[in-house]
């Protein structure tokens, strides 16, 4: 055997530049190496978590900026309903505007009703307080432009109060005039700010923020917080609106109105700051353990460089006796598988010689039965037959590949063959299925004489008077080994029969020895044996997958 490890003196001679460098070195490239890869990924790490947090902050404004539309076309929808019943109190088209003191009290019931409106007003023509809801009204104060034509949103004061003016056209002339008659006056509601404002103060959107209703000019109607600020988050957010801040708009129902809500990136970024200890934290960690690590393997490289030489001198001398200890073992191969060869030979040739042997044996037999009666011959024949199975074991390992194994199918077929010729006295037939089954010289004597007990007796006795019938042998594998059954269809065993170990004397004295012999040489295979009646007689051997010493042994 020859050593195909690499002498130290060869690795420090390789041409790359690696096994040239000092092991401290290496350490140093691949520490300094992990720790850049360290930094690298926790930069990369933090600027996605970064852009995440800006996109969470954009989702979280375009729900809050949904909410808002909502809100604000809920306020504006019922306004505009009340805008609708004040038109209906003004009159109609061609009569003069009322300034009474019920259609007042119907107004003030109606801006009642709406705990969000602040008054109701209907104005002349030149846009003067003809009629309002509220006792102390200030005839023009903070109105809007009025439009003669579809509604007017805009921003004013009502009863001393900040409101989104919601103005409404009068139809004004006869009919005869047509539609491009000018408005004989217009119908005025206040929506309180404060309605708006309040739920935008109500929100909690976690970062610096503000939200604004726009007009369709994209000039803000109204704003929360006033003055221009952002409002909301952490403290210190409260910070001017920068061009690059997170905005987005939602349409406010079909009004021509917007709501934008407005984070600050500043906002974002310093809860997003707030974090960035824990990726510090992480990369600090993973490069003191990188240190740490870095530090032992040098400290071991300088250790190990040290030993090198000592143990280049120690595989010098290794490498010699393995050469030397490799020749002597490639001798004694030699010499066993010489020896080997030789014992297979010589077993070969005692099989040869075992099986000429009791072919004798049975030669002997045959001419010694020719001189006795018939009833002492019955037994020089099961005998004769008993050798001449062992005969054929002995054959099959002379011919097998492994001189202590045979194919025990095989051997079944030959036996089986044998017997349907010499023990046939009816018109049985006897019928074969096996599959391969390698198995052990010790173990294959004992399985063939029993199954020859088996198969004989039933061709022998199963059938009388001549009786036509069939004799099947069966060998099979099963989950833990074989099973080998022995099944006829003959006139079975009696109902009184005494044990199921002891066969009928059907066929006489010999049939009990032959069903004692197959007990016997049951257990020495290490199997179990079976009878059953079902249409005949059924033997199954049951054989587990157990070598037969091994099983002798857990038996005893």
């Amino acid at each position: 055997m020859v050593s195909d490890t690499m002498p130290l003196r060869a690795l420090r001679s390789q041409s790359s530049p690696l096994y040239r460098l000092p092991g401290s070195a290496l350490v140093l490239i691949a520490c300094t190496a992990a720790v850049l890869l360290t930094i690298g990924l926790s930069a990369v790490f933090a600027w996605r978590d970064r852009n995440e947090a800006v996109q969470q902050a954009t989702g979280v404004a375009g729900n809050i900026g949904l909410l808002a539309a909502e809100h604000a076309a809920r306020l504006i929808e019922s306004g505009d309903l009340l805008l609708t019943q004040t038109a209906t109190l003004a009159g109609q088209a061609g009569t003069p505007l009322p300034d009474d003191v019920a259609t007042r009290d119907r107004m003030a019931l109606l801006a009642a009703s709406a705990p969000h409106v602040v008054g109701l007003e209907i104005r002349d023509t030149a846009g003067a307080l003809r009629l309002s809801s509220l006792p102390d009204a200030a005839p023009g104060a903070g109105m809007p432009a009025l439009k003669p034509n579809g509604m007017t949103i805009g921003s004013g004061r009502m009863g001393r109060r900040a409101v989104v003016v919601l103005a409404q056209p009068l139809p004004g002339g006869t009919a005869a005039s047509g539609a491009g008659a000018a408005p004989r006056g217009w119908a005025v509601a206040g929506l309180d700010a404060r309605a708006f404002r309040d739920v935008y103060r109500s929100l909690d959107v976690g970062y610096g923020h503000s939200i604004s209703v726009m007009l369709p000019d994209g000039t803000p109607l109204l704003r929360e917080p006033e003055g221009g600020g952002t409002t909301g988050g952490n403290p210190g957010d409260e910070a001017v609106s920068h061009a690059d801040d997170i905005t987005v708009t939602r349409p406010i129902g079909d009004t021509g109105l917007s709501a934008a809500v407005t984070i600050t990136t500043e906002s974002v970024l310093r809860r997003w700051s707030e974090r960035l200890w824990i990726y510090a934290a992480f990369a600090a960690a993973a490069c003191a353990t990188v240190a740490v690590i870095g530090a032992l393997a040098i400290q071991r490289a300088r250790k190990e460089r040290e030993a090198e030489d000592a143990l280049q001198h120690a595989y010098d001398t290794l490498e010699e006796n393995v050469h030397q200890r490799t020749a002597q073992l490639e001798r004694a191969n030699a010499q066993l598988e010489a020896a080997v060869t030789d014992k297979e030979v010589l077993l070969k040739e005692v099989q040869h010689r075992v099986k000429n042997n009791l072919q004798v044996i049975c030669s002997l037999l045959r001419l010694q039965a020719a001189r006795i009666d018939e009833r002492a011959r019955r037994g020089f024949d099961e005998s004769l037959r008993r050798i001449q199975t062992m005969s054929l074991l002995h054959e099959l390992l002379h011919r097998s590949a492994e001189p202590a194994h045979i194919n025990f199918a095989d051997a079944l077929r030959q036996m089986c063959d044998g017997l349907v010729r010499s023990d046939n006295p009816t018109a049985a037939r006897l019928e074969l299925e096996a599959q391969d089954w390698i198995v052990d010289a010790d173990r294959a004597t004992p399985l063939a004489i029993a199954t020859s007990e088996l198969v004989s007796n039933a061709l022998l006795h199963a059938f009388p008077h001549g009786h036509p019938g069939t004799v099947r042998v069966l060998l099979e594998r099963e989950e833990n080994g074989m099973r080998l059954i022995v099944r006829d269809n003959g006139v079975g065993l009696p109902a009184g029969m005494p044990s199921q170990h002891k066969r009928p004397s059907r066929g006489g004295a010999s049939s009990g020895l032959g069903l004692n012999l197959v007990q016997a040489l049951s257990h020495q295979a290490g199997a179990t044996l079976k009878i059953e009646r079902d249409g005949g007689t059924i033997f199954t051997l049951t054989i587990p997958n157990l070598p037969v010493r091994q099983h002798a042994k857990s038996a005893a």
